[in-house]
């Protein structure tokens, strides 16, 4: 198995369990899962709140779900990849919404995620470029 495919099923797991811990804990638990992250409600949990935490939540099980689905044969789905990249994308300009409009995160936080998001993007296209050309699996 080559190094990069390796690396890629690595990450796989660890994407499929961190999808499902946070859509778990946006789900059920709300405020746990803003402890994790050093989140904070200004005004505490309304009902709004509650809504869209719930609905990330769903994002977050059936993101996990496609990660999965990557998973089980990560070269014939390497496109998938492109998923990953985009919610990296929309996490860094939904970093910068919640920042400058709701001035709910603190500079700090806002450059912790965009590094984080930010090497995430860098090691899912450097994976994607390193593997594109392999041969793809057989259907069954």
């Amino acid at each position: 198995m080559p190094k990069r495919l390796f690396i890629l099923k690595a990450g796989l797991v660890i994407w499929v369990l961190w999808h499902l811990g946070f859509g778990y804990l946006s789900t059920f638990d709300p405020q746990l899962g803003a402890d994790v992250v050093g989140w904070s409600t200004p005004d505490g949990w309304n009902d709004e709140l509650l809504a869209m935490s719930k609905q990330y939540g769903m994002v977050m099980f059936l993101l996990a779900g496609v990660y999965l689905i990557m998973l089980l044969d990560p070269l014939r789905y390497l496109s998938l990849i492109w998923v990953a990249v985009g919610e990296q994308v929309l996490g860094i300009a939904y970093g910068f919404y919640i920042f400058a409009q709701l001035g709910q995160l603190t500079t700090t936080q806002l450059a912790v995620q965009f590094a984080v998001n930010a090497v995430l993007i860098v090691g899912m296209l450097l994976l994607w470029f390193g593997l594109r050309r392999l041969p793809q699996t057989q259907p069954a």
